[in-house]
């Protein structure tokens, strides 16, 4: 396991993530981020109404905005948790919080990190996210942040249900799931944590985080929903509208679905609005050119407005929300609104666990995944050579050539889909060890006393990314004995007692070479390593 951990380390200075998808990350991250602003709002909007239920009836009301305030406490402060990891994950990783970027008008601006995640450093870093989270696990263990984190997430969904009826929770989803997903492929299941936080880089975890944040205020809102359900809203009106759109994403890989709700906030459920899509005049409030009606559909004051992009880039989008005037049915009200979203080819992740190449003979661990697609959907081969294994980490065997292309696949909603170019990678055999003798290489001295310690032949590889063994096959030790030269053989790795006895011939100023040194290289391959020779002083 040690050895396993050394190689994962390695890997992590070894990574050749490349900078789009980082940097998608980051979007994808700062759109979260935006998002959950506008839930924010949209959940404002919620608590305003139950304000001003309450002004126009206190007995009535009382129990449900106090619930609601209840809610929107426990929410919050579930969200500063999550904001407290991202920021203390995003100091350990870019040891500061603050950076300094060029302003356009030739004067520097501090800004902090947390706000626009584009401006990390080492977005690729994915040691710092587990050491955090997992410490030496690979599970949430008590004492660990991975356990607390999922015991906090636990006791908030559990406070959340308290505030609404029993009648209501059958019909609330919370999100937030923290249980084991099952890998139909490997017939097990795998850890919440494990697939959230170990080895992902850390722009993934934090983009994770805004994420989970999104799930907390989308459960905030479901809850205040569901309790403000239970006052009459017929009973109540409001004079002042406000057009929101609510994405669940604006990143989107292509074959994907953009899902975003229109909506008119503080309006009855009971009416619903109308919605247009098109360029709104600023000055008319009026749609002009083509009009589309039919793409948002329209239900409990909700719209929703499905697509799925066929090329990628930003898509902007708008048009009018039209709402019956509560002071005049007959009159209708049109309230403009703009969105859009980026959407983009998905990418392949391929990083090397030992470092860049693959070496013939080894077994080489290699870690693969694509934004937005499960590990265990991902089906990845190569030419040039053999993969295998699962759930993102895989082994690499090569056997000869210079390179090899590794290429992955991914099932879909809508089948089995290429993920884009391969990744090339070089082939490399693995360098010869050295021969060692009692501690010496090369051309080196020994004491005459020492001679009796001499034993065996052992074959070292300094500086290298895996702990190799080289059995060591057979040798030859030399001396000059009375001005003839001697020699003797033997196979494996000690000495023989002949070889024993001669060394201890030895005299000063006698030289002993310890010659032919073969040994077998992974993949079978016997070769010769050189010779050692010792002065005897």
């Amino acid at each position: 396991m040690i050895n396993l951990m050394y190689l994962v380390l390695l890997a992590l200075l070894a990574m050749n993530v490349s900078k789009e998808i980082l940097n998608s990350f980051a979007l994808l991250n700062n759109g979260l981020v935006k998002t959950n602003g506008n839930f924010t709002v949209k959940n404002e909007v919620t608590y305003n109404q139950f304000e001003q239920a309450y002004l126009n009836d206190p007995v009535k009301v009382k129990d449900w905005i106090d619930r609601a305030k209840g809610v929107k406490k426990r929410s919050q402060d579930m969200f500063d948790y999550i904001e407290t990891i991202k920021k203390e994950l995003i100091l350990q990783i870019e040891k500061k919080e603050d950076v300094t970027i060029d302003g356009h008008n030739g004067e520097d601006s501090v800004i902090k990190i947390i706000s626009d995640v584009l401006h990390m450093e080492n977005k690729d870093d994915n040691s710092a996210p587990t050491r955090y989270f997992m410490g030496d696990k690979h599970e949430a263990d008590p004492g660990n942040k991975a356990y607390e984190f999922k015991e906090k997430i636990k006791k908030y969904k559990e406070d959340l249900l308290q505030y609404i009826p029993i009648k209501d929770r059958q019909s609330i989803s919370l999100g937030l799931d923290i249980k084991d997903v099952y890998s139909q492929k490997e017939g097990m299941n795998v850890s919440w944590e494990l697939i959230n936080f170990y080895h992902n880089p850390a722009i993934a975890v934090i983009a994770l985080l805004s994420k989970m944040q999104n799930e907390v205020k989308n459960a905030e809102s479901d809850i205040i929903t569901a309790l403000y359900r239970n006052i009459d809203a017929l009973s109540y009106k409001f004079d002042t509208l406000s057009a929101r759109v609510v994405a669940n994403s604006n990143y989107v890989l292509l074959g994907d679905e953009y899902r975003a709700e229109v909506f008119l906030a503080a309006f009855s459920s009971t009416s619903n609005p109308t919605v247009t899509l098109g360029e709104v005049d600023s000055v008319t409030n009026t749609i002009k050119g083509p009009k589309d009606t039919s793409s948002v559909k329209v239900s409990r004051g909700i719209g929703i407005y499905s697509t799925s992009p066929t090329a990628e880039g930003t898509v902007k989008w708008g048009g009018l929300i039209g709402m019956k005037d509560p002071a005049d049915p007959a009159k209708m009200n049109y309230y403009s609104f703009n969105s859009e979203y980026k959407a983009a080819k998905p990418a392949i992740v391929v990083s090397p666990d030992a470092m860049n190449v693959f070496y013939i003979g080894l077994d080489n661990p290699v870690s693969i995944s694509v934004p937005g697609v499960a590990n265990e959907d991902l089906q990845p081969s190569m030419s040039g050579g053999s993969i295998s294994g699962s759930r993102g980490k895989y082994v690499v065997r090569v056997t000869q050539g210079k390179e090899c292309m590794v290429n992955v696949s991914a099932k879909m909603k809508n089948g089995t889909r290429s993920m884009g170019h391969g990744i090339k990678f070089r082939i490399k055999t693995v360098p010869n060890p050295v021969a060692e003798v009692y501690g010496k290489r090369g051309s080196a001295t020994i004491k005459q006393g020492e001679l009796q310690f001499i034993k065996s032949v052992v074959a070292k590889l300094d500086d290298f990314q895996f702990d190799l063994a080289f059995p060591v096959v057979s040798f030859n030790v030399s001396i000059n004995v009375n001005g003839i030269d001697v020699d003797m053989a033997t196979t494996g790795s000690s000495l023989s007692p002949e070889q024993k006895a001669l060394i201890k011939k030895a005299k000063k100023n006698n030289k002993i070479y310890i010659e032919k040194v073969k040994v077998k290289k992974p993949g079978g391959q016997i070769v010769d390593i050189g010779n050692v020779s010792m002065k005897v002083i």
